[in-house]
């Protein structure tokens, strides 16, 4: 057998595992994120494929939502909040909130749905959060949207795996890759076009005079729509698309060079002074609950 019948070999069985997969995944799908729909039990379980670059409209669900992307990367956008959510990551989403999501690649989703009552009676406050998902929940997600059913047993051994999942979820450390932006529609365009060229220098002096400030008024009303300096966000918002791009295995002079830094040694410097490990350490497991986000 040739090498190029082996390598149409391993792509006809890829391609049939995906379908299958698709299909076994479709299953678990169900109209219950209408708004004002029910859950069938109190925890409901999804998992699909989103292609790359989707972005959904703004809604909200009638439902607490675990956001977990199993495997590639998205953005999900709350008021004014933007949330990095690399593979391994989860957004904690509480009932009736609007929120937008935007596919930075492929993604494989394993949602978690879960009624407010439910939530509230097991112990659970729900709360807008990002936290990093360690490989046993993640092993635990994967099993749960693979074997509980819709309709599952809540008296039952369905149900005690479930209710241990819901502890495990509550007890994940909180990772927060956030980023605020601004309300004022010509600073948001700016920090839209800032977030699509992270490699150009985007002096402030040249911003300010694009919208109408003085570098003086225009530092001021950026840090009072943000809660940061203008330099400090741009600085944030790179270092927060470098993850993005480990997470899809670049290398760290590739990723240097894609978002504008001088020198490897450059972003190795910054990405160390904000998460306080390097981005060597980061690709390699994911950061600890008090290595992340140093101000």
């Amino acid at each position: 057998m040739t090498g190029r019948q082996i390598v149409s070999i391993k792509r006809q069985i890829k391609g049939a595992e995906m379908a299958r997969t698709r299909k076994l995944l479709y299953a678990f799908r169900s109209e219950s994120d209408v708004e004002g729909a029910k859950l069938a039990r109190p925890v409901f379980f999804r998992s699909f494929m989103m292609a790359e670059d989707v972005q959904s409209e703004v809604h909200a669900h009638p439902f607490i939502q675990f956001h977990y992307a199993r495997e590639g990367a998205l953005y999900v956008t709350v008021e004014n909040t933007s949330y990095i959510m690399p593979a391994c990551y989860g957004l904690w989403i509480p009932a009736h909130v609007p929120h937008h999501v935007h596919t930075a690649s492929e993604v494989f989703l394993e949602s978690v749905d879960i009624d407010p009552d439910f939530y509230a009676a097991s112990g659970g406050t729900p709360e807008l959060k990002l936290v990093a998902v360690t490989d046993f929940a993640r092993s635990f997600i994967h099993h749960a949207t693979q074997t509980i059913p819709e309709f599952y047993d809540e008296d039952g051994k369905e149900g005690r795996l479930v209710t241990s999942l819901l502890d495990v979820l509550n007890d994940l450390p909180e990772a927060r890759f956030g980023m605020t932006w601004p309300t004022a529609p010509a600073l948001q365009d700016m920090c839209q076009t800032i977030s699509e060229s992270p490699d150009q220098p985007h002096l402030m002096e040249e911003w300010a005079e694009r919208v109408g400030m003085s570098p003086r008024t225009f530092s001021r009303h950026f840090i009072k729509e943000t809660g940061t300096t203008f330099g400090n966000w741009k600085q944030r918002n790179r270092l927060l698309q470098s993850i993005m791009l480990l997470r899809q295995s670049k290398s760290v002079t590739e990723i240097a060079l894609m978002l504008g830094y001088s020198s490897t040694s450059a972003y190795t410097y910054a990405f160390r002074q904000l998460f306080g490990v390097s981005p060597t350490k980061f690709e390699a497991a994911p950061l600890p609950p008090s290595a992340v986000l140093h101000e």
